[in-house]
């Protein structure tokens, strides 16, 4: 069923959240990890057989051209020629220059699509939109770290193994209707959930939470008083429990304080006494912003 497919999708997303913070500093280091790792179970879920080279053939070559494709998709019913071509890179890695260069590949090689990914930011660039230059033919792109499961669901069937992938213009959805069957099910899952269920440990679900927070209280909160209230709204893992190594507190705590700082920097939120913060106008827009 749609549910379960949803819920298992929401599972692996969060375990692939855990690894990207607790093993970064390898994939920093290591690009074939973050293919084993965070590129081949993401794939997997969306209905790829990475075993079997009729779908997904690693190290692709075209003898005609110089350079590779770490990896390329193909739905034989569709093409004998890939539908796209992925490329991965260690975590941090994606520049300007790689995409440039990636692109122009795919174009050479008659490949409309290209996916670059360093296993937390997943780029889809559709290589023949016209009129445009290369950089900014972008389909679609999710973070792992920084978006909500749900959100990353929607986005990355784009990329799912089905007949009509690439069939259908790039400005619309690839395939609607499965689209709409996971939105339906998604609506009825968040329904389903009680008022006081816990979100998911996210960077945008914490800043969300940060500014709404300072929005419902009556008075000027300190960060301790912050902390405290988010640690009862978002679920923790034995993971985001661990003392960080120099400061010796929790994880998550850690992120908090953190998101804190940077949205004070930000202008979202500020303090108005000594340690007493409270949320400015700009914060109030991006909350909006960040509950649709």
């Amino acid at each position: 069923m749609i549910s379960e497919y949803i819920s298992r999708f929401v599972d692996l997303i969060n375990r692939l959240k855990e690894r990207l913070v607790k093993y970064k500093d390898l994939f920093v280091q290591n690009e074939v990890a973050v293919r084993y790792a965070i590129v081949n179970p993401f794939l997997r879920m969306l209905g790829w057989d990475i075993e079997d080279p009729e779908e997904v053939v690693p190290e692709y070559t075209n003898p005609r051209i110089e350079g590779k494709a770490d990896y390329a998709l193909f739905i034989k019913e569709v093409s004998n020629i890939p539908i796209a071509f992925i490329e991965v890179k260690k975590f941090g890695g994606i520049t300007g220059e790689i995409v440039r260069e990636k692109l122009k590949y795919s174009f050479d090689s008659g490949v409309r699509y290209t996916i670059i990914t360093d296993g937390n930011e997943w780029i889809l660039y559709d290589v023949f939109k016209p009129n445009v230059p290369f950089n900014e033919r972008v389909v679609a792109s999710w973070r792992i770290l920084q978006d909500d499961p749900y959100e990353i669901i929607f986005k990355s069937l784009i990329i799912a193994n089905i007949k009509i992938f690439g069939k259908e213009k790039p400005y619309q959805p690839i395939f609607p209707s499965t689209t709409k069957m996971i939105e339906t099910e998604t609506s009825k899952t968040l329904a389903t959930r009680t008022e006081g269920a816990k979100l998911p440990f996210t960077t945008k679900n914490i800043r969300r939470l940060i500014l709404q927070i300072l929005t419902e209280s009556r008075k000027p909160l300190t960060r301790k008083e912050i902390v405290e209230k988010i640690e009862k709204l978002v679920e923790l893992t034995p993971y985001h429990l661990e003392l960080t190594p120099k400061a010796k507190i929790p994880r998550w705590k850690a992120t908090v304080l953190w998101e804190i700082s940077e949205m004070k920097s930000e202008g979202l939120i500020e303090t108005i006494e000594k340690g007493l913060y409270v949320i400015t106008e700009k914060g109030r827009k991006e909350l909006e912003k960040l509950s649709k």
